[in-house]
């Protein structure tokens, strides 16, 4: 009787390549009262993209995405121009590029602001969406260039700036400046290039540790002190990388100046949950991007349930996708590209609002839909090489699916030359109770892998192989 053996696992390529173990477009569901008799993880189709809006009114690059409560709008900045769902705000950002970030002041403030920061300027946009923009013009203490990513706490406005400043506007006026309101940033070295909020702390990333700081009420100057018993070892290959939803927070790390020239991804969790979520096949995948690292893009969203970290890379032209709860890898590509190339979301109501890279669109991300933009996206489920533990000559005589019932079928295909080339020997329809087919052929080693087109929900457990171990 054959074993089931489960659709689990991370990406496991050998080198940069897409051969060997990946598991694309799918979410991984662990069952808590799994029949015993099957494996106890599911392989989830992801939710499709469906078109929301296009404020450019055509492509444009996509810089960053922002639900804001108080107006209950989305804010997005395609090009030079700003928005307020497909509103035109402002279309000034024409000397910055490349991702812009937000935050906001709280209620207490008296009128509530967003902030809109583009690494050279502030844009202040009221609840009314009246704008006005800050600059060395407005105070000349105004730290520019910046980072961009920017953090309101305790009526403190922080920005940050390479040379390892991180400023604080004067308390409850974002707009305005002192020349001495800065907390340095460079304990040991290395360029600062992030930072954001961790329950009441702010978390500084440098190139080459990751700094904490609270209020400490400092009476002048900045009212912060770092915390210096919380510093880590590593810091972050590019801001690009950063995402966040809520306590969690994930980026690629670095600390080549220290010994370490590798990459990985860690993840932090409310101060107290640090840790390397990558492993080493992924990790050979950041270290390869070099210097497009910095052209990566990231965002952190809840998929179908699922709390999700995605990490879009330039230069590999891949998207992986960790699943915060599972803790598992996988791989993402949308309908018409190798990567889901989006580079921002955000959610209202329960729904959420992603950001293309380059077509001026912002998406909603649908549970119930199974298509992108109303068209086809494929599941692919791929095995590493097996030789199902014999040197020997093997004939695979049947082979089943343990899933679902639905409508599509998937397109089963064999390479018996070590990922070269593949064969489709046979299609299995999701509509049958038996999910079968025979007379796959003979082979020493083989990778399966499984292709699922079809516009419907897709969910399996396992693939089960009949092999037959020849004489020679």
């Amino acid at each position: 009787m054959a074993k089931p053996i489960p659709f689990v696992g991370p990406p496991g390529q050998r080198d940069v390549s897409n051969f060997d173990q990946r598991f694309v477009n799918v979410l991984f569901e662990v069952e808590k009262n799994a029949n015993p008799a099957q494996y106890p993880i599911n392989c989830v189709k992801r939710p499709g993209l469906s078109s929301s809006t296009q404020p450019f009114g055509g492509a444009a690059t996509g810089r960053g995405i922002y639900y804001w409560a108080a107006t209950g709008k989305i804010y997005s900045v395609f090009g030079t121009s700003t928005y307020a769902n497909a509103s035109t705000l402002v279309s000034t950002m024409a000397t910055s590029s490349g991702r812009v970030w937000f935050a906001e002041s709280n209620v207490l403030s008296g009128n509530q602001l967003l902030y809109i920061s583009d690494g050279l300027d502030n844009y202040v946009i009221t609840s009314t969406d009246v704008v006005t923009q800050v600059d060395e013009s407005d105070d000349a203490q105004y730290p520019t260039p910046n980072t961009g990513p920017i953090v309101y706490l305790d009526g403190y406005l922080f920005q940050g700036q390479s040379n390892g400043k991180l400023w604080n506007s004067e308390l409850n006026a974002s707009s305005s400046w002192l020349a001495a309101d800065y907390v340095p940033v460079d304990t040991h070295g290395g360029a600062l290039e992030a930072h954001l909020l961790q329950k009441d702390q702010i978390a500084a990333f440098t190139k080459n540790r990751v700094e904490f700081f609270f209020n400490n009420g400092n009476p002048t100057n900045s009212p912060l002190l770092r915390i210096d018993q919380n510093t880590l070892g590593f810091g972050i290959a590019s801001k690009a990388s950063l995402a966040w939803a809520g306590e969690t927070a994930c980026f690629v790390s670095e600390n080549s100046a220290n010994g370490d020239g590798g990459r990985s991804v860690y993840m932090m969790q409310s101060l107290q949950n640090v840790k390397e979520i990558s492993d080493p096949p992924l990790n050979r995948i950041l270290a390869a991007e070099g210097q497009s690292i910095s052209s990566c893009s990231a965002w952190m969203e809840r998929l179908s349930g699922h709390l999700v970290y995605c990490l879009n890379l330039a230069s590999a032209d891949r998207s992986f996708v960790y699943d915060i709860e599972a803790g598992m890898w996988s791989e993402a590509e949308s309908a018409t590209s190798t990567r889901l190339n989006l580079v921002s979301a955000t959610s209202k109501d329960g729904t959420v609002f992603a950001q293309h890279a380059t077509d001026g669109r912002i998406y909603t991300f649908q549970p119930t839909v199974y298509q992108d933009n109303g068209t086809n996206f494929e599941v692919v489920l791929q095995t590493s090489r097996s030789n199902f533990g014999s040197h020997l000559k093997k004939y695979e005589t049947e082979l089943g699916l343990v899933g679902d019932t639905s409508t599509g079928t998937v397109s089963v295909a064999v390479s018996d030359n070590d990922n070269s080339s593949f064969t489709t020997v046979g299609t299995i329809d999701m509509g049958s109770q038996f999910k079968t087919i025979t007379r796959l052929g003979a082979f020493y080693s083989r990778v399966h892998r499984f292709t699922f087109a079809a516009n419907a929900p897709f969910r399996v457990q396992a693939f089960m192989p009949e092999i037959r171990v020849g004489t020679g």
